[in-house]
């Protein structure tokens, strides 16, 4: 939804703003620095989304997108070594997302977490490496949804100085298709655990 915000204000704006104004602008700022808060700040609760498509503005389609996604490396070897650090403070503020979690294997609880609708992208991260999921199952799952993902807020930005009805449209499209293909499995995956802890509570009882 966030993205889909950009790209409409974006085009709004386009008539009357100069995104080249805004991207020549953008390049005063230390690469390094722009790079710098691309990492640090999703990791205390900045929304990803707007950071990504900044990112795609500052750097172009071709730079952003390997910089977003050595960012996400990062924060996801971060929010691990944060977590194991100071388990505490992160099962004190993390209770909500922790209850919609359901039990289960690793694998399918970890896909479900990074599915699950309106779930934060650092409390996903912070979330998976409290309830123990293997950390190279964490980097192996979580790193190619979250760049996926990714890719549509880093197009925007990027092509925003370009921005075609046929380029949205186009970049719509793959976040719809991305968004449907969550919704499907994330359903998928929920009647599947469902069963499961069902099952379960079955055996338990018949014990």
């Amino acid at each position: 939804m966030i993205v889909v915000t950009i790209a409409v204000l974006l085009i709004l704006l386009h008539e009357k703003v100069s995104i080249e104004e805004v991207r020549a602008e953008a390049e005063k700022l230390p690469g390094w620095l722009c790079f710098l808060l691309l990492t640090l700040l999703p990791l205390v609760g900045c929304p990803v989304n707007v950071l990504h498509a900044a990112a795609g503005l500052r750097f172009g389609l071709a730079l952003g997108l390997p910089l977003v996604w050595l960012s996400i490396i990062l924060q996801l070897l971060a929010s691990y070594g944060l977590v194991h650090w100071h388990r505490e403070f992160f099962a004190r503020h993390l209770k909500s997302i922790r209850k919609r979690i359901p039990a289960g294997g690793h694998a399918p609880v970890t896909v479900f977490t990074m599915l699950i609708p309106g779930a934060p992208y650092f409390a996903q991260n912070y979330a998976l490496a409290l309830i123990g999921v293997p950390f190279r199952l964490y980097l192996g799952i979580c790193l190619p949804m979250h760049a996926a993902r990714s890719s549509i807020a880093v197009m925007i930005g990027g092509e925003s100085h370009d921005l075609t009805t046929g380029k949205v449209l186009l970049i719509l499209a793959y976040g719809a298709a991305i968004l449907a293909a969550s919704w499907w499995a994330f359903r998928r995956l929920r009647t599947k655990l469902g069963d499961q802890r069902r099952a379960e509570s079955d055996r338990r009882r018949h014990a």
